[in-house]
């Protein structure tokens, strides 16, 4: 691999099987370019310049991406058997079909080498099955993405030692607009990946830990920038997909499907380019929960149809229903736009979008003598009794607008420095979740229900930087400075509703409140041997928590500040060959609903603690790793130690008339550990021109050391991190128009309680280990028109992650652009 320190780097990678014949123009290069491998693709180093690339394959746009690979994974038991075929076999040439430009624009900032970063082109994004936005990440090493269902809203994400439910742990942007949602957490925390359509994406980076100044302790798991791509040229494209399975689960036997539709139109005027468009996604997902009784001492009505099981922590129970078909319907509608600069550019995002998830299809499995659906009260079956929640089989519907803004620019502003700026607000315009108190057919049902809104709710960040490749005049030296700024604010209302008439009986504020943050930042490079180079950043940050309350009481406002140096050195180990150690610390203050949100459901009250601390980490990360340009090796060995993680604990109490009520709130758990390996590896024509091999693997443990709060819980395992994690995809490209591509990622099992103390498999409730195999086959007809047809979990494996996971699902996909 070459590394240019003091300047930008692309990496050119032509399709592989075909012949050599792709070719690189640089328009406005002031200082020119350099390739280390003439003749075929190779590594440039430049500094302010637009390209154009052209190459051969049919509507597949040629690699683009940063010369960096500083991404990540341990040693598994299938290392040993890939290693020597990674780096066995021959070089394999590129494509000679002309295509059409894709044009990128060269940033004269600071590129960032502390971090270990992960690139994901859209060729490797063409061989899986890749409905939602999520789809991008979910077979990377080091990262979760519980994925319940396609179109999933609560598609949350969790990077190495940062859990599924801990989301306010990582960094989600696109085109530097963030989609990250640090208004809530745990599953109502998940990115707003719906907001990016999976056509519009060019190129997903994965950065793994807090190791750069310019991002804040919320990237202790990771950042996702995703980078999308706008027309040259007029474009007029269609897109849709289908998609199917079978589901057969706790007396539900019933085949859901679903349909995403994606259109667009861009345009370029001179220096102007537009992109407009629109995308609906409806699909059918399975139920969600499974409602269950252990056995009670009250004798019921006779009664039959209950299924009998276990729960999480193996006790026997019957299972008697489930929350019904979870309908979601989403429609997003966006344009984008940018005008191109000599040296820079200004763009802007308008994205609106309005879902719909209802729930109307609550069942219940119990039936009485007489053959009648049994909805609540006491029961008795094979002898033995249990107790029916009537809020079980509750009918709900939730309605949801947001508008989403963002607009960026970037400019030169003296001799060699460069300035950028990026705003973005989003707001919640409706949030309105409706709920039934009982299944309308229950015969105890009154009519009533609930009402629950999101008011006043939404964010306005801003960005601004300005740095060098040149600092002094001296191309081994750079600098890039910044500003951030974050206000978070939510508000939540609740009500009675009645249900039967439709009609609200008014709502009033429940609870809410306020966050803002402030940020100064610093990160250095200095290449200070032609083997060796030296990163040093700082970042300050100013936190305030404001304005919170419950009802008519209000929380004392808070004012912290925290400091976060950062240090990186590299190391050349040979003219393919570099590693690098990083270290740094990272601060996570707490959201506004950890700090402020108060809410009762049910048989569950959540508390807020507005007293919380912010988490404090501090982070070290060996990476190594071989890259040239046909095959790739990345390895890192991560630690992480955690003081004060902010974790949502929980207790089962007894309300005043003796039924159970679990009790929740945000909690700090004195230490947490992680240690962990992965490994990746990547290569190009393994043992034929036709064969492309990716496979990566991490191992790591996150260990409660001290949790005064759960004492039983020092010395296990943190919750929803599993030891092990494995992915191997295989693509075969049968011609230049047809590919073959198959993947198996592998899961090892965790735990949903801190205790650990939940360790049935393969029940509701469970955090279950599963391997899924899919397969994908993927026809472009011309540089036009393309049909893919593909399947996930092709061995129908039974899987729970505390809620369960889609039966096998198969896809057919098509797609023309004129």
């Amino acid at each position: 691999m070459v590394h240019c320190y003091n300047q930008p780097a692309l990496r050119v990678q032509a399709p592989h099987h075909k012949p050599d014949r792709p070719h690189v123009r640089f328009i406005g290069a002031r200082s020119g370019a350099t390739s280390r491998r003439r003749g075929r693709p190779g590594t440039f180093c430049y500094r302010r310049a637009n390209f154009q690339i052209w190459n051969a394959v049919m509507a597949q746009p040629t690699s683009i991406a940063p010369a960096r690979l500083l991404a990540t994974t341990p040693l598994p038991l299938l290392f040993p058997l890939l290693l020597p075929l990674l780096f066995a076999g021959k070089n394999v040439s590129a494509a000679d079909a002309e295509l059409e430009p894709q044009v990128s624009r060269a940033s004269g900032m600071p590129q960032n080498v502390s971090t270990p970063l992960r690139e994901i082109t859209r060729e490797q994004l063409q061989s899986i099955n890749f409905i939602n936005t999520e789809d991008a990440v979910r077979d990377q090493p080091g990262i979760i993405v519980r994925k319940r269902y396609i179109g999933d809203p609560n598609a949350t994400l969790g990077m190495r030692g940062s859990n599924m439910f801990q989301t306010t742990r990582s960094l989600v942007f696109a085109d530097g607009m963030p989609l990250h949602y640090h208004l809530q957490t745990r599953y109502s925390g998940a990115p707003r990946w719906s907001v990016v359509a999976p056509a519009e994406i060019q190129q997903v980076d994965i950065l793994y830990g807090p190791f750069a100044a310019e991002y804040s302790g919320n990237a202790m798991g990771g950042v996702v920038n995703i980078q999308t791509r706008l027309p040259d040229e007029r474009e007029i494209s269609i897109e849709g997909s289908s998609f199917v399975q079978d589901y057969d689960r706790i007396g539900r036997k019933q085949q859901l499907s679903g349909q995403r539709l994606y259109t667009s139109w861009g345009e370029r005027f001179g220096n102007l380019q537009l992109l407009a468009g629109f995308q609906r996604l409806q699909n059918d997902g399975q139920p969600q929960s499974f409602y269950y009784s252990a056995e009670k001492p009250t004798t019921g009505s006779a009664a039959s149809g209950g299924i009998q099981g276990r729960d999480s922590k193996g006790n026997p129970v019957l299972y008697y229903g489930d929350a019904g078909i979870a309908d979601t319907l989403t429609d997003l509608y966006k344009i984008r736009a940018r005008y191109n600069l000599p040296d820079g550019e200004v763009r802007a995002s308008l994205v609106y979008e309005q879902r719909q998830n209802n729930n109307t299809d609550a069942r219940s499995l119990i039936r009485d003598a007489d053959g009648n659906t049994v909805y609540s009260g006491n029961v008795s079956q094979d002898g033995h009794n249990y107790s029916l929640s009537g809020s079980s089989f509750r009918h709900s519907r939730q309605d949801r607008h947001s508008l989403l803004s963002a607009l960026g620019v970037t400019l030169p502003i003296a001799g060699s420095w460069y300035w950028q700026a990026d705003i973005s607000q989003f707001d919640i315009l409706k949030d309105e979740q409706i709920r039934s108190a009982r299944n309308p057919a229950d015969p105890a049902w009154d009519g009533s229900g609930d009402i629950q809104n999101f008011r006043d709710t939404g964010w306005q960040t801003a960005d601004i930087k300005s740095g060098t490749q040149r600092l002094f005049g001296r191309r081994d030296m750079n600098l890039l400075l910044g500003y951030h700024y974050g206000d978070y604010q939510l508000e939540l209302e609740k009500g009675a509703y009645d249900y039967a008439a439709g009609q609200s009986a008014g709502q009033t504020p429940l609870s809410g409140g306020e966050t803002r943050i402030q940020a100064i930042f610093a990160d250095y490079g200095w290449q200070f041997t032609n083997t060796l180079d030296l990163t040093l950043g700082l970042r300050h940050e100013r936190w305030l928590g404001l304005n919170g309350f419950k009802g008519n009481d209000e929380n004392p406002d808070r004012n912290e500040s925290a400091v976060s140096p950062k240090f990186s050195l590299g190391w050349q180990l040979a003219p393919l060959w570099h590693s690098r150690y990083s270290l740094a610390r990272a601060v996570r203050f707490p959201i506004v609903e950890e700090l402020y949100e108060n809410a009762s459901n049910d048989d569950v009250q959540q508390i807020a603690n507005a007293s919380l601390k912010p988490e404090t980490g501090i982070h070290h990360n060996l990476n190594i790793q071989f890259d040239d340009g046909r095959q790739s090796l990345q390895i890192n060995l991560f630690y992480e130690k955690i003081r004060d993680t902010i974790f949502n604990q929980s207790g089962i109490y007894a309300d005043a008339f003796g039924n159970p009520l679990t009790i929740s709130s945000f909690l700090n758990i004195d230490r947490v550990s992680t240690r962990g390996a992965d490994i990746s590896l990547q290569r190009r024509a393994l043992f034929m021109p036709q064969l492309d091999v990716r496979f990566n693997a991490t191992a790591l443990r996150s260990r409660i050391d001290k949790n005064d709060g759960v004492a039983d819980s020092e010395g296990k395992d943190m919750p929803r991190i599993p030891r092990w994690s494995q992915n191997l995809t295989l693509t075969w490209h049968q011609s230049t128009a047809l590919d073959f591509s198959t993947s198996v990622r592998h899961i090892s099992d965790s735990y949903n309680e801190l205790d650990n103390s939940d360790h049935e498999q393969r029940v509701f409730g469970a955090i279950d280990a599963y391997t899924f195999i899919d397969a994908r086959m993927r026809y472009q007809f011309n540089r036009h028109a393309q049909l893919s047809v593909g399947a996930d979990n092709i061995t129908d494996r039974v899987a729970y992650v505390h809620h369960p996971y889609p039966s096998r699902t198969l896809y057919l996909e098509g797609g023309y652009r004129f």
